[in-house]
């Protein structure tokens, strides 16, 4: 009897211990150091072997350190645990995208999407396979879909551009350029790409502009593109 009443207060104990632990590999972890941070989870899994919250800050430890076999172990073993975690099926599907699977990863962010339609970080993934396979206007018509969901995303107008770019599509690709820069503006590429478009298809008055506005930020290539195309020196 005196046994079975101290049992909840043992299990409350364990429970209390694993949870300290954890949160010294979570302090450890936001302070960069990965290898404490791994020893922390690996001790608080060892007390609590199918608490889902840890396996899956350990999996993004072992990620961190470069250990995505051991990643994908515990991604896996928390979809078994929770099919409708989401966040797993999208780990399972970056190791793979790491390891240049496309197709395996296709299948784990679809399953993400199952979960979540509108999941925008899988269906930004999902577009980048489509291009990596440069089935365009499948990428495009991803792209489109996240910029619907997300209207700022600036990240899905310059891919959709580079999609559009490599479909030939150069007017198209110079819009989505311009959308992506003016969204944000730190993303200089965008406007390399948007004035390469432009020359692409013979506006060079908007090309030279946006050459003009890299010059500003210090591009190294803009005075020479000025110098070639815009009769400046």
């Amino acid at each position: 009897m005196f046994l079975a009443l101290l049992c909840p207060y043992i299990l409350s104990a364990q429970s209390e211990t694993a949870g300290d632990i954890y949160g010294a590999g979570v302090r450890a972890f936001y302070a960069e150091d990965y290898k404490t941070a791994l020893s922390k989870y690996s001790e608080a899994l060892s007390l609590k072997p199918n608490t889902i919250g840890y396996l899956y800050s350990r999996a993004l430890t072992y990620q961190k350190l470069y250990k995505d076999s051991l990643a994908d172990i515990d991604f896996h073993k928390i979809v078994i645990l929770d099919p409708t975690y989401l966040d797993a099926w999208y780990g399972l599907g970056m190791v793979q995208m790491d390891e240049k699977h496309y197709d395996s990863a296709y299948h784990y962010f679809s399953n993400a999407l199952r979960i979540n339609p509108d999941d925008v970080k899988s269906l930004h993934e999902l577009g980048l396979i489509m291009y990596y396979k440069r089935k365009y206007f499948d990428a495009i018509d991803i792209y489109t879909r996240i910029i619907r969901i997300k209207p700022d995303d600036g990240q899905a107008y310059y891919k959709r551009g580079l999609a559009k770019f490599n479909d030939e599509d150069f007017e198209e690709a110079a819009k989505d350029f311009s959308e992506s820069y003016r969204l944000d503006p730190d993303n200089t590429l965008a406007l390399e790409q948007s004035a390469l478009s432009y020359l692409r298809y013979n506006d060079l008055e908007s090309a030279c502009r946006d050459w003009e506005i890299l010059l500003k930020k210090g591009n190294p290539h803009a005075q020479d593109n000025i110098t070639l195309y815009c009769g400046k020196k």
